[in-house]
């Protein structure tokens, strides 16, 4: 799956150790006044450079920090269907610095001597990581976020759009599934567009995972030294661990193998009961982290809909980037038009 991760979204900064100025970018300051007048809180705005086919990065310098936030992929290009990934990201960020007047980003210099800091590297404050599904047709791709929406994610807060999304977020990351060539509709794609209409035909979901600060400092992540692509493939596993939950309830003999003491509850799930009118929080959120291990979810009402994609679910394998397809960044086409009188 190494190829088919990429990064949708990066925030960085650094505090550079120079003693020359470094170019001054600000798109403004916004203050914040008590009752009395007295200025509380200044905030200075990012700047923000327009690309080509309306996409825009921003840039923030005070002449020693430095910081960069966007979808630095999608920059100048059509479209976001396919993106870099971390190394060639921070790559193209740099090239946007340096083509400012600013210094590249980079990690910490250590000394080999005492494994002691020489320089503070840059900062990352937040990572979107995203990656492609196919299921094969629209309806196969409405049935899979259908699925989806019937699942519940320990200690996230659950949201859904009727069949075309579903999201799950906490103060660490979001997590999020949608069908893609809706999504580009929305944003005023063509339906004569080539990218679109592939989409459309292979049913592609799009999975993306946003790496909130708190995260990122929890798992070391926020010093740009620490981070990978391997590291952020094994983040996407684990946090998109839902999509491989096997749904077991369906499964005849499935009740002889839950535990006793929570068999009672999984039986009466079965039979259509909603058990968070039945039980205390304490008794069902106990249970429930039990019965998750066999597929059973009984936080979420019984569904009893039967899916043709259930295989697909389990088995649902990344997309490929297709030939055709570019990561260049690209201008747009001008044509000329004349008026005939």
């Amino acid at each position: 799956m190494a190829n088919e991760i990429f990064v949708d979204w990066i925030s960085i900064s650094q505090l550079h150790q120079t003693e020359e100025q470094l170019p001054i970018y600000c798109g403004g300051i916004i203050v914040n006044y008590d009752p009395l007048g007295n200025a509380r809180h200044e905030r200075v705005c990012a700047a923000s450079f327009p690309g080509s086919f309306e996409t825009s990065i921003r840039l923030k310098s005070d002449g020693k920090h430095t910081s960069l936030s966007g979808n630095v992929g999608r920059f100048s290009r059509k479209d976001n269907l396919f993106n870099l990934g971390f190394r060639e990201t921070l790559a193209k960020a740099n090239r946007i610095c340096l083509a400012r007047g600013l210094p590249a980003f980079t990690p910490a210099k250590i000394r080999a001597s005492d494994y002691e800091a020489e320089s503070q590297g840059a900062r990352v404050s937040r990572l979107d990581i995203t990656c492609n599904f196919a299921t094969g047709s629209e309806s196969q791709a409405r049935a899979l976020i259908r699925w989806l929406g019937n699942r519940s994610v320990s200690r996230m807060k659950k949201g859904r759009v009727g069949d075309e999304s579903v999201w799950w977020v906490n103060t660490r990351h979001m997590l999020k599934a949608y069908i893609k060539h809706i999504e580009m509709l929305k944003h005023g794609c063509s339906p004569d567009d080539l990218v679109y209409q592939w989409c459309k035909e292979q049913g592609v979901v799009r999975v993306e995972i946003e790496l909130k600060k708190r995260l990122l400092f929890d798992e070391g992540l926020n010093k740009l030294e620490n981070i990978t692509d391997e590291k952020l493939i094994h983040i996407f596993h684990d946090e998109t661990e839902i999509f491989s939950r096997v749904d077991r309830s369906d499964e005849p003999d499935i009740l002889d193998a839950i535990p006793a003491k929570s068999r009672v509850y999984a039986s009466a799930w079965l039979a259509g009961q909603d058990l968070r009118n039945l039980l205390s929080n304490g008794t069902l959120y106990r249970h429930a982290k039990i019965l998750r291990e066999y597929g059973i979810d009984i936080l979420e009402p019984r569904n009893i809909e039967q899916f043709p994609v259930k295989v697909q679910i389990v088995d649902l394998k990344p997309l490929s980037m297709p030939s055709w397809y570019s990561l260049e960044e690209q201008e747009p086409v001008l044509r000329l038009v004349v008026n005939e009188k």
